[in-house]
């Protein structure tokens, strides 16, 4: 059975869902745009064998919105919802800018959490070009479709991509969108481009000490085949590997099955480093 609730922090509502289990407990962060849907068609694998936990981080899905945006701040949230459920040193699993700010939670508190998940996430960035200064914030305003449908049509993903799931796609970009006036608009404020876009994201990936694995789809446009080796340097130490063959970035759409098996293999990874007991 899924539970459902939200935590104040900072005065906005986060939302989280969670399907109760065995321990060790995995918080799931969502990537840029996205919400808790993105994981549902993951967590059978997940849920009964572990204590699954999913959030919408602020601006996105169901949580609330904040006149500022930041990667600390988001990874605030997490480590709120860690406390405020009474999760005993999860394992955080992070898609896409969501494993750099579960990096970030990880580094921040590294007593809270007991491993890291990287889910084609960004491991690099080239040489920091001189900053900009701040652009002003996207408007506020969302576009209004007539329908669910009608926004369903028009939903696209980032980076562009074919996908191998095709109901799966459709599944998330119907819990993308809100009531608005007039119709329906999107649930994610424009306002977080204006942290995913900058440089110095994977600026959170530096101060974390727990094990961590790396899965990254075979084509991922964001993600290349030595992501693993370009932690292993920043870092000093080794991560470990696997690739979902056939798959771009946005791996729960392309391949479900052969995401939760890439998954079940990282976790093994990182409790095995963590406690010296591999998944089971």
């Amino acid at each position: 059975m899924t539970e459902r609730g939200t935590v104040s922090v900072d005065g906005a509502a986060v939302a989280w869902e969670r399907w109760p289990g065995g321990a060790p407990s995995l918080v799931l962060v969502h990537g840029t745009s996205a919400h808790t849907g993105w994981w549902h068609g993951t967590v059978p694998a997940l849920a009964g064998r572990h204590d699954v936990v999913a959030l919408d981080l602020s601006g996105h899905g169901d949580s609330g919105r904040r006149a500022r945006y930041s990667m600390a701040g988001w990874s605030a949230e997490v480590l709120a919802v860690v406390a405020a459920l009474g999760l005993d040193r999860p394992v955080l699993v992070g898609h896409s800018v969501g494993g750099l700010v579960a990096a970030g939670a990880a580094a921040r508190a590294p007593e809270a959490v007991s491993g890291l998940v990287l889910l084609d996430s960004i491991p690099e960035e080239p040489a920091r070009p001189p900053e900009p200064p701040p652009a002003p914030s996207r408007p506020r305003g969302t576009r209004v479709f007539p329908d669910v449908a009608a926004a369903v049509a028009a939903y696209r993903l980032a980076p562009p991509q074919d996908v191998g799931d095709l109901a799966a796609l459709a599944y998330v970009a119907g819990r993308s969108v809100r009531p608005v006036p007039g119709g329906v608009g999107w649930k994610v404020d424009g306002a977080i481009f204006d942290v995913v876009l900058r440089p110095g994201l994977t600026d959170s990936l530096d101060g974390v000490t727990c094990p961590v694995s790396v899965v990254r789809g075979e084509h991922s446009a964001l993600v290349g085949p030595d992501a693993a080796a370009a932690l292993a340097r920043r870092w000093g130490r080794p991560v470990p590997q696997h690739t979902v063959a056939g798959a771009a970035h946005h791996l729960v759409l392309d391949d479900v099955a052969g995401t939760q098996r890439a998954l079940l293999a990282a976790l093994d990874d990182v409790l095995a480093s963590s406690d010296g007991s591999a998944h089971r």
